[in-house]
């Protein structure tokens, strides 16, 4: 699944390459049961028709591409490749939803896991979106302050396991990444907010940040792809995958924690309270 690094990497080569396309059509050309639309959704595609990128935006997991013509193209949290084709000649041989520039040029979705959707909807549907969101965003003008403020204004939220928190409540960040930060942090999965200390929420911040920093300057996880097919640099290295493997940080055994999904943790680094 796409999580912060991915969509930084793929929203950053889209600006490079989609500003100024002219949208010529939309397709859904294979259907599949994990893709969550309708004929409906599908049919709005027509409303792009015509339409030039001016701006992409993006509230990860999910990205917009912003028309001239008060429409747009929303991917919402996704599970496969989103590739840009420069010619028809590089279009791959299967794919599941293609929207097509007058240019000859085209963006394919071809779906691994599952999607949420690929949809057409208006410049005021997607602010909508944005702004009903209630996940906290480590970057931008966020600080260490706002973060401990986020988790205090619900009480309930505060008695959430730490992993679940980073997975649900944390902008662009899943099971894996939230694996991957509380390795690092120190942190066991299941502990609740409120057990932790002030250093260890302050260890946990700035973990966060510094891992998902580091993997968005790699063009995010090598198990991932960009825009142009190509895989990501970072190694992650709580997933299932690892466990019964050697931890990073102390070199012991990697164990299993099923905290809001199998990962791996450490039971030397990672002590349960």
């Amino acid at each position: 699944m796409f999580e912060y690094p991915e969509i930084t990497t793929i929203v950053k080569q889209m600006k490079t390459e989609l500003i100024g396309k002219t949208v010529e059509s939309g397709e859904l050309t294979k259907k599949n049961g994990n893709m969550f639309m309708g004929e409906n959704d599908v049919a709005k595609y027509s409303l792009l028709s015509g339409g030039a990128v001016v701006q992409i935006d993006c509230h990860a997991p999910d990205i917009y591409i912003e028309l001239d013509n008060g429409y747009g193209i929303m991917i919402c949290q996704s599970g496969g490749k989103i590739l840009y084709n420069r010619t028809k000649s590089d279009v791959p041989k299967s794919y599941n939803i293609i929207f097509t520039f007058t240019d000859g040029s085209s963006l394919t979705y071809t779906m691994s896991l599952f999607t949420l959707g690929i949809y057409a909807v208006s410049h005021e549907d997607w602010r909508n979106r944005k702004q009903s969101s209630n996940k906290f965003d480590p970057f931008g003008d966020n600080s260490y302050e706002d973060y401990i403020n986020f988790i205090k204004k619900d009480e309930m939220q505060e008695k959430t396991a730490v992993k679940l928190f980073l997975s649900n409540k944390i902008t662009g960040i899943m099971s894996t990444f939230a694996a991957e930060i509380l390795l690092h942090a120190g942190i066991y999965p299941s502990t609740p907010l409120n057990k932790l200390s002030e250093s260890e929420h302050k260890r946990l911040y700035e973990t966060m940040k510094q891992i998902i920093t580091s993997a968005s300057d790699q063009g995010s996880r090598i198990s991932e792809h960009d825009l142009y097919g190509r895989k990501g640099g970072y190694t992650a290295m709580a997933e299932r995958k690892h466990i019964g493997g050697e931890c990073p940080v102390c070199g012991g055994v990697l164990e299993k924690n099923s905290t809001g999904g199998v990962t791996a943790y450490c039971p030397r680094c990672q002590i349960k309270k």
